[in-house]
């Protein structure tokens, strides 16, 4: 057999409800030449079960003898595949049928300075179903500089040449949040990014308990911000870091620790301006715990 053009790779964890779902999205792609690498990070439930019960020779099943966080898992799945381009999708996310024929169709186009092809996504309420939110692709280019400010790429829309991961490295096992972003950051240091002007994938948003995803969030968050020293070198940029996370902390009602955020944020960058509007717009919006899911969802 040889070489796929694309590898696919689901790291998954206690998930064989979802997986289902996520693999035959796969396997419905209207582009057929990739390989589908399952990396089972030692689940208990019945994850194994799930992926037999597909007879299909692309996917390949990867278990791994004790739980290491979603990094250690997609950096297996990268370790072993074989194809020119790399692809994520979390278990509890789903691909639209045409999202890697328009991908691969738009890296032909393009010139090999550009590591990165994205799309659009929907934001979709696990419980019922229903389609809450969209978000669409705005930058292109030496995209470098917008991500420091904002993780704008949904992980489940990415095709990314495999030579990236050779210059940038691998995903960060030590950070407890906000690993992707760290790798599409790093990534944007070396390679261009660009992307199809449709919707390419699901993204799953749950009813978990906030408070749980705060105490991992917030932490992985501060180590991300450390790390990267183009953001606590700019003060404005800082600040914009500083005052999300004041406001994640107050509307999962960790007040005072929100407040002291919000106010190192201001004093940092007392006239930027866009602070004080997200933060009217947020105590305004009815939908304030809706944001907060989805933020902690695509940042995680």
């Amino acid at each position: 057999m040889g070489r796929p053009r694309i590898s696919v790779i689901i790291p998954t964890h206690n998930r064989a409800e979802l997986l289902d779902r996520a693999i035959k999205s796969v396997l419905a792609q209207t582009f057929e030449d990739f390989e589908l690498i399952v990396v089972d990070d030692a689940s208990t439930d019945g994850t194994s079960e799930v992926v037999a019960e597909f007879d299909d020779p692309r996917i390949r099943y990867i278990r791994l003898k004790k739980n290491s966080g979603a990094p250690t898992a997609r950096n297996t799945g990268i370790k072993k595949s074989r194809g020119a381009f790399i692809a994520f999708l979390d278990d509890d996310d789903e691909w639209l049928p045409h999202r890697l024929e328009l991908q691969v169709k738009r890296f032909e186009e393009l010139d090999e300075e550009v590591g990165v092809v994205y799309g659009g996504f929907y934001y979709v309420s696990q419980q019922t179903g229903k389609i809450i939110g969209k978000r669409m692709p705005a930058h292109r280019g030496w995209v470098y500089r917008n991500l420091l400010v904002e993780n704008f790429v949904g992980s489940p829309t990415l095709l990314i040449r495999r030579e990236c991961f050779k210059r940038a490295g691998l995903f960060d096992p030590k950070l407890t949040s906000s690993q992707d972003w760290d790798m599409w950051l790093r990534i944007a240091r070396y390679y261009k990014f660009d992307y199809v002007e449709d919707v390419v994938a699901k993204y799953y948003v749950h009813g978990r308990q906030i408070t749980f995803n705060l105490d991992r969030y917030i932490p992985g968050r501060e180590r991300f911000i450390r790390k990267h020293k183009d953001i606590w070198k700019d003060p404005r940029i800082l600040s914009i870091h500083l005052s999300q996370m004041g406001i994640l902390l107050l509307l999962g009602g960790r007040t005072q620790k929100g407040l002291s955020y919000l106010a190192r944020s201001i004093a940092l960058s007392p006239f930027n301006w866009e602070n004080y509007k997200k933060i009217m717009e947020l105590a305004l919006d009815s939908r304030a715990t809706e944001y907060i899911k989805k933020l902690l969802h695509f940042n995680r």
